[in-house]
């Protein structure tokens, strides 16, 4: 039986929204994106700390990170921000 989609904005790039599905966000990994936009990064209610910011001063959203830049980010939005047009796979 296939879940369905639970779709969360966690930012936009070139005024796409980036809507990550949050259904197995439980079990996701971090995978690094190379960001071929700018991200607007933001911080829905429940979502979790993103590994690129691990260690670092607590982030103030939204966050605009510039294209270019590699992130890592759990595997649902780093396949919802590829999706959108804003990165591709690093």
């Amino acid at each position: 039986m296939a879940n369905n989609p639970r779709l969360v904005e966690v930012g936009t790039t070139s005024g796409t929204p980036v809507n990550a599905d949050v259904t197995t966000i439980g079990s996701d990994v971090a995978v690094a994106v190379l960001l071929t936009a700018d991200y607007v990064m933001l911080d829905p209610p429940g979502f979790p700390f993103r590994p690129s910011f691990t260690g670092a001063s607590a982030p103030q959203y939204p966050r605009t990170v510039a294209d270019g830049t590699t992130l890592h980010l759990l595997a649902c939005e780093a396949s919802a921000l590829v999706t959108a047009g804003g990165g591709t796979y690093a």
